[in-house]
């Protein structure tokens, strides 16, 4: 019945449940219609098995009748919520007669669905045969690329065939319908499959059904592993710690089926500062996850030497990430432009800098991402709009807000950004009533690779959730992405299930022809022909594109939801535009799935506890710099909380096996202990105890800047116009230092013989400014010496800051004969400091 709308697969026991019944008004169908039974307890639902009803219930018009813009249907909306007893059903109209599709309920109806999204990953290996009983009969095929001059020996674009170019590439995903393998298009896939593992692990088994399936690792990890592998050898390739951007055909993919019977030879571009910071935003949050798993330790810490060799490669390229290289890609090889632009390898650099300082601890990847993270996404765009188009940096950010060691300031600023964002999340909209579908996402993302938006939209409601932001919200936050699951599952305008070949997992309706090398217009993996087999299952398309450009008419002209057509020719229909599906399509919907379910039993076995917790670095003052060996859990650990006597929690939420302290009280004892975590709150039993003492309280200190300019110190500013004489705002005394900068300007102060430096010197100061601004605060041991490591910080707005920079953070220099506070931005700010001092 195409009326009565659901989630085909079903519902979990706890979830809201709302059927949508609707009479088209607008669109392809609009010369259809439906009148539901509208009387009291008019509509039920019923038992599957012997169409015994078990709830009644009465509609509820959506908007008195309106016809839905989107859509281009009116209709109405019966809820279902209190059936929570595990089984299957349908709904059913007593007037009318007639029912929906059979959906379940129960703590199990979406572990098939996960498995088949999951597999698809590996049908999109190459250089590896799909042969039973991995691959179904339907879906087999012989190892592709495997030929001369294909894979395993490509050459450089820019020397085709040329031997001494040769290099193995093999492994890795295809990207999407087309054959060919990008660097910087696999980032964000890879990284919403880890934190998909990361948000629920429990959900993944090892028993998905690909060649790794019971080796003790979660499958969606090995299918991971797969794609890491293949990155590893584009960076091997370079032997700079750089990676290649991508493997493929030259011209436009050849779209041979089977794939194995493709001879083309294959090419590289070479290495691309794209491709090399991306392949350190992968390596370095792969290497968090793989290092918390005891059998993968050891793959764990190989990605991470290679997440920093890639990091510091990326810092030679770019003059310390100053100048980006972004014309890379002549587009010899396509489909894809797989350069990427400034903005976004400055994505790319800040992903990596939060994983290597949840991995390692160090200073200079905490200073990058407090320096530089109102620079990207999505800061960028907008600080209020934390939008579905940056799902992995919001992730990304928020979980360094969590770590130890950062900014208390930056931590609560990038918490207050996302706190404010029900608005544009969908979450006024769905209490509101926007969308007669109840998952409303703007016209405007509308757009090629809807699906994964929408996908997006629902993660970035349950990022609420993960990180403990405005927790009154919780249960509406699930509720909205819930829709939106159930809204791919079929419960949308077309009726249609946004997966391919679903209809043995459930699916009353769902995608049959996706557009895809392989299962190609007229192969014999198309549905439209007399045997069919349709595409593999469990493949997202990109879904409803009203900006769709090919010249199959009745697409672009319909209601934006009904903008699909569920086939796959090629040029000049375009098809790709709408039915291609893409390895980041498919993650974002994975990671939507996990998320929102149960694990099938529950996790009560606590991790190992961890050992040897000790004070790694060399001096103690106000920080110290912990190091442990790491924990083992049967799942995998999250984790780690350091608590102070035993009881007083002092950081929480630590990853990898190190952490730096900050803001220790000088001369004062310390008794640590730790504690790791796993993802069901299993905690392990503590550690060692770890006793210290920071070193003595500081006795002397030199003033910069008090009132005036201190005794011995010289003004070598630059690009900024100083009031030392300013009256308001005042901090210490009476007057402040007044600083204009322009773009890049700098007040430099210098010193007649230069102050010396001990173990615990500190630099500290006030800073006011009205707006948000990056700060860049260096040292030199000379008036013409190279500044050393440089301490990036951002001053929130309308407050006065008090910033503390330890010499440790400073590059541990002996001497400071100038001290420089640069604006680390182009925009011209006023900045208002005092009481700037040096302790000794």
């Amino acid at each position: 019945m195409p009326y009565l709308k659901v989630d085909q697969f079903g519902y979990l026991g706890n979830m809201g449940k709302v059927a949508i019944v609707v009479d088209p008004q607008a669109g392809y169908n609009a010369a259809e219609s439906f009148t539901p039974g509208t009387g009291a307890n008019q509509y039920q639902v019923r038992r599957w098995a012997d169409d015994v009803p078990v709830l009644s219930g009465t509609l509820t018009p959506w908007k008195a009748g309106a016809t839905h813009a989107q859509s281009g249907d009116r209709g109405w909306h019966f809820n279902f919520s209190a059936l929570t007893t595990a089984g299957a059903y349908y709904v059913y109209d007593t007037v009318n007669k007639v029912g929906s599709g059979r959906f379940e309920i129960g703590p199990n109806v979406y572990d098939a669905v996960l498995k088949q999204a999951v597999r698809t990953y590996y049908y999109q290996r190459l250089n590896t045969p799909k042969a039973l009983p991995y691959a179904e009969a339907k879906w087999t095929d012989t190892a592709a690329f495997e030929g001369k001059n294909q894979d395993r020996y490509a050459t450089s674009r820019w020397a085709k065939g040329d031997a001494a170019t040769a290099r193995d590439l093999s492994g890795g995903w295809m990207d999407a319908g087309d054959t060919n393998k990008y660097t910087t298009f696999a980032q964000s896939a890879v990284l919403q499959l880890l934190d998909a593992y990361r948000l629920n692990p429990r959900v993944f088994g090892d028993n998905f059904g690909i060649p790794e399936s019971g080796n003790g690792l979660p499958d969606v990890l090995d299918e991971v592993k797969w794609e890491l592998e293949f990155l590893k050898r584009m960076q091997n390739a370079t032997g700079t710690g750089g990676l290649f951007l991508k493997v493929g055909v030259d011209g436009t993919a050849r779209d041979i089926t089977p794939l194995s019977l493709d001879t083309s030879p294959r090419y590289y571009l070479p290495e691309c500062t794209s491709s090399t910071l991306a392949g350190s935003a992968v390596f370095a949050a792969a290497s968090v996850v793989y290092k918390g798993i005891t059998s993968q330790a050891t793959y764990g810490a190989d990605l991470l030497a290679r997440a920093e060799a890639a990091w510091n490669r990326a810092k030679t390229t770019t003059a310390n990430f100053t100048t980006f290289q972004t014309q890379c890609d002549d587009l010899d090889i396509r489909a894809g432009d797989a350069d990427v632009d400034a903005g976004r390898q400055l994505d790319s650099a800040l992903i990596a800098a939060i994983s290597l300082y949840e991995a390692t601890g160090k200073a200079e990847y905490r200073s990058f991402v407090e320096g530089n993270y109102t620079r990207a996404e999505p800061y960028r765009t907008s600080a209020w709009w934390w939008s579905p188009y940056s799902s992995t940096n919001q992730v990304a950010l928020l979980r360094y807000a969590g770590l130890a060691g950062v900014s208390a300031t930056v931590a609560a600023d990038l918490r207050s950004k996302k706190s404010t964002q029900d608005s544009t999340l969908s979450l006024n909209d769905f209490n509101a009533g926007t969308d007669l579908y109840r998952a409303h996402i703007s016209d405007n993302e509308y757009q090629w690779g809807h699906n994964m938006v929408r996908a997006n939209a629902a993660n970035n409601n349950l990022d609420f959730i993960a990180f403990n932001l405005n927790t009154a919200n919780a249960a509406q936050y699930r509720h909205v992405a819930e829709q939106h699951l159930h809204w791919l599952h079929g419960a949308n305008p077309l009726g249609l299930v946004m997966l391919s070949n679903m209809g043995a997992y459930g699916a009353e309706s769902s995608v049959s022809e996706i557009y895809h090398a392989w299962f190609k217009d007229g192969s014999l993996w198309d549905s439209a022909r007399t045997s069919v087999n349709g595409p593999a299952p469990g493949y997202l398309p990109g879904g409803p594109n009203p900006n769709y450009s090919g010249s199959v008419a009745g697409i672009s002209n319909q209601p934006r939801q009904k903008a699909y057509k569920d086939w796959n020719s090629s040029w000049p229909e375009n098809s790709w535009e709408i039915s291609e599906p893409g390895i980041y399509y498919q993650a974002a919907y994975v990671q939507l799935l996990a998320r929102l379910m149960v694990a099938s039993a529950p996790d009560t076995t606590p991790p190992t506890a961890p050992t040897k917790l000790a004070v790694v670095s060399s001096s103690l003052g106000t920080s110290a710099i912990l190091g442990w060996s790491p924990s083992t859990d049967n799942v995998g650990v999250t984790g780690y909380d350091l608590y102070r006597g035993g009881t007083t929690l002092l950081a929480s939420n630590l990853r990898g096996t190190s952490t730096t302290l900050s803001n220790l009280a000088c001369a004062t004892s310390y008794a640590l202990t730790l504690r790791a975590r796993d993802a069901a709150g299993n905690t392990s039993a503590a550690s060692n105890t770890l006793a210290f003492t920071t070193a003595a309280c500081p006795t002397a200190s030199t003033l910069a800047y008090g009132d005036a300019l201190g005794a011995g110190w010289g003004d070598w500013s630059w690009g900024a116009v100083r009031d030392y004489a300013n009256a308001t705002p005042v901090k210490v005394g009476t007057r402040s230092l007044k600083v204009a900068y322009s773009g890049w300007g700098g007040l430099s102060l210098s010193h007649t013989t230069g102050v010396p430096l001990s173990a615990t010197s500190t630099l500290r100061f006030w800073a006011y400014s009205a707006v948000t601004t990056p700060l860049q605060i260096y040292v030199q041991t000379s008036d013409s010496s190279t500044g050393f490591t440089p301490r990036y910080v951002t001053l929130p707005a309308g407050v006065w800051t008090d910033v503390v920079v330890t010499r440790s953070q400073l590059g541990n220099p002996d001497l400071a004969k100038r001290v420089t506070i640069q604006l680390y931005s182009a925009t011209a700010t006023t900045v208002y400091l005092d009481d700037v001092r040096i302790t000794r």
